[in-house]
Order: structure tokens, then sequence, then C-alpha cells
């Protein structure tokens, strides 16, 4: 499976033009031969060929007057004088644009709305960034009107984040954004100094919903899912995933993470548990398979790196270290994400701040215990409402203020920054510190545990 995943994603990257039928054709035979290299081969082509279309399909149309209904893909984004939402049209995805004074309706809205809208499509002015979004053109609004009507599964979608957004109401306002943020992915309103503070301290992971999100929703579905038939826990369990990543507008982290899930579900009901690291591979292959574009997405990249790093790096970490359990568990986690993300953010960002690793072992499991409440008992305060809802929030509201203050203690720090050559050379040291402190021990303990020749 990782064989295959990294032929997928090199596959995509190189895109070969061919039809579609013809990469559906290709997939078919990988997956029936019984030869690992051929069916590696397969991947790598049906992938080439997806990506070709995929691309193909984003080719600028001439610019032009148009009118007709959008859906919008994502939450809109307020910015100063405009906003800004990606929306699906009849010519393909479109970045909308509209001034302040037409917007007022579109600025409310939420993602799956509906509007008739007029305006000028235009190509845009960087597409290689809107790629693994699929957008294919810019669309200036001079006219935005609602639309009636839409989905009925956007219900119970919109239903569970306005219980959230309506509980969130009993925090300070200076927390609402972040608590938001954490939950369900929806940081609006944020302020510039936590913003900041956060960015200095390592700390913009928890600003947005990851993979871990999805991990904690489990926890809290599972002891209400435990009485019930298999099949239909499995069924439920599906049903709350999907629901899940839809609340949080189908990142790419979360797309992952949920692939995962679903990878985990059916080897627990065909009884063969399958290892995390087959199911990163097998998630990674199916999705890129899907949606070759998601190769450049950066969110994809790093949720794929740091959740490869805490699979191969996190245990041995933990051994490494001394300490109470539950201070070993948080630091090695944090160490391997950073170390397995580290060659992505640094070119993109800079030097990753020193700082971040105390600040993500004191705030990283509060973050947990925040998303935890919030995709449980949040949902009841969003129920009851106002005092109610301040009382049953008590336990978030501590765990955000102790955030906030790591976060703005942490940034506040005089701690260097880590370019990749620092970075290499302090997890080369501690490899080599490993080694010296426990291989020959576990090479010593391998050769007693050897039965005798012959």
């Amino acid at each position: 499976m990782v064989f295959l995943a990294c032929a997928c994603w090199s596959g995509a990257l190189v895109p070969v033009a061919l039809p579609m039928w013809t990469g559906v054709a290709v997939l078919i035979l990988g997956l029936l031969s019984r030869r690992m290299l051929f069916a590696l081969a397969m991947g790598f082509l049906a992938s080439s060929m997806f990506s070709f279309n995929a691309i193909a399909g984003l080719a600028p149309v001439t610019s032009q007057a148009w009118s007709g209904t959008i859906t919008l893909v994502n939450d809109p984004q307020a910015f100063p004088g405009r906003v800004v939402v990606i929306a699906d049209t009849d010519l393909g995805r479109v970045q909308v644009t509209a001034a302040s004074s037409v917007a007022r309706d579109l600025r409310q809205a939420a993602a799956w709305s509906e509007f008739t809208v007029t305006g000028s499509l235009r190509p845009l002015a960087n597409q290689e960034r809107f790629l693994s979004r699929h957008v294919r053109m810019s669309l200036v609004a001079t006219k935005v009107e609602p639309r009636d009507g839409g989905t009925l599964w956007r219900i119970p979608v919109e239903t569970v984040r306005q219980l959230i957004r309506k509980g969130s109401e009993a925090l300070p306002i200076e927390q609402r954004p972040v608590y938001n943020g954490f939950v369900i992915g929806d940081d609006r309103g944020s302020e510039t100094a936590v913003v900041e503070s956060f960015e200095e301290a390592g700390l913009t992971h928890l600003l947005v919903v990851s993979g871990e999100n999805l991990v904690f929703v489990i926890a809290v579905a599972t002891p209400l899912l435990v009485r019930l038939p298999r099949r239909t826990r499995v069924g439920v369990t599906i049903v709350v995933l999907v629901l899940f990543a839809a609340v949080t507008r189908f990142e790419p982290s979360i797309l992952r993470a949920t692939a995962m899930a679903l990878i985990a579900l059916l080897g627990v009901g065909s009884g063969r548990p399958i290892d995390a690291r087959e199911r990163l591979a097998a998630a990674v292959s199916i999705l890129l398979l899907i949606d070759p574009l998601l190769v450049e997405s950066l969110g994809f990249q790093l949720s794929i790196a740091a959740t490869g790093g805490i699979t191969c790096f996190s245990r041995a970490i933990m051994r490494a270290i001394r300490g109470p359990v539950w201070f070993r568990q948080v630091f090695s986690v944090t160490v391997a994400a950073q170390m397995a993300v580290a060659p992505l953010i640094v070119p993109t960002f800079g030097p990753m701040p020193l700082a971040s690793l105390p600040a993500n072992v004191l705030a990283g499991p509060i973050a947990g215990f925040v998303m935890m409440w919030g995709s449980s008992v949040g949902l009841l305060a969003g129920l009851v409402g106002n005092g109610p809802a301040t009382i049953l929030l008590l336990p978030v509201r501590a765990g955000l203020w102790w955030i906030l203050n790591i976060a703005s203690w942490c940034a506040a720090l005089s701690l260097p920054r880590l370019n990749l050559v620092a970075i290499t050379g302090l997890f080369g040291f501690g490899f080599l510190l490993f080694q010296w402190r426990y291989g020959g021990r576990t090479r010593s303990l391998e050769h007693r545990q050897r039965p005798p020749a012959g």
C-alpha cells in the first residue's frame, strides 16, 4: 500500500494526455492484477491520466459578462471592502469577489447556499494557487441575490454548525472565534493579536480543523454506540463521520482522516485490523485516484506528513525520553509531527519557531479537551442557550484561557527559529543518541531471544 500511494502521488504530478476512460480501464487492470510491479505501474498511469483530465477541465474561458446561479463551496471570507468565496457554476468552479456594498447577504451566508449573481468572468491572476480547489475563473459580482431552497442534506449540517456557534455566545468575545475554529474550523473574526501569537508560538494548526478533531468525535460517539449491533454500529459511525466531514467543509485534512477511519471500520468489520501506516497509504491512494489535484494542497501535504511522522517516529521518541507517561506521549507526538512537516513548512513559511515545542506540549492536550467538549457538550449548550450554556462551557472557558495565555507566553519567548539545516542536525543528533543508548541493548536482547542453530 505504501508503494501504491507513492505511485499514485508521483502519477498525479506527471499528467499524461490520455482520455479519462483509458485511466479507468488501466486502474481496473491494476486492481485485478496479482503482480505488484504491474499494479504499481497501473496506479501511476491511472493517476497521471486523471490528473491530466482534471487540469484540462480547468482551462479558462474567454472573459465575458455572466449571469446565473452559484452554489457556495465554502464559507465567505470578509476582507476590508469586499467578500470572497469559492462557488460552483454551470461553467465550473469560480472565485467570486463582491464589493461590500452588494454582498450584504453573501457575507452572512454559509457553504452550499445558492445565489443569483450578475457580473463578469475573468482569468485568474495565479491559477496554480487554486488548482487544489478546482477553481477555473474569477467572477467579479455586481449584483448578488439569495435564492430559496437548496439540498436537504444541508439541514443537519447547518443545524450542527449553528448549535456550536450559538453555544459559543456564552464565551467571552475574544474566545469565540478560537473555540469555533477548534471545533468546526470556523475562525472568522479572530483578533489579529491572537492570530499573530498563535503563529509565533507555532500553534496555528489549532485554529483550523484537522484529523485530530475526527478522533475526538469518534471517541465521543463510541460510548453511545457500543450497545448497538455491529452492523448498525458501523453504519451509524459512517453517518457520523460523513456528517462531521460536511460540518467542517470537507477540508483536505478531514478527508484524509475520514478515509483512514472508514478503512479502519472496514478492517474491523472484516475481522482483520489494518495497520496505521497501511491505512494512511490506502487513504492517500484512494483520495488521489478520486481527486489527483489534492497533491497541490498544502493542507493535504501537511496532514499526510504529520500523520506519517507520528506513525513512524513517535514510539521511538517516547522510548528515548524519561518522565510521566502523559508527558512522553504528548512530547513524542509533537516532536514527530514537527519533524515530519518541517520540510514543507520551512520552504513555504520560513524557519520554524523553537517555541512551538513547549507551546504544543502545554497547549495540545487542553486543545484536545476543548475539541472533545465542544463536539459533545457544545451541542447541548447551543440547545439550552443563555445561563445553562455558560455553566456547561465553563471548562471550555478555562481551557481557552490557558491556551491563549500559553500562545502569548511562548510567542514572547526569546527562542531562535530553526531552518532545515538546524532541524536536521537536531533530529540527527537525537537519533544517534537514541542508537547509542538503546541500540546495543536492543541487539543484545534480540541475540538472547534468537533460538540456537540446529
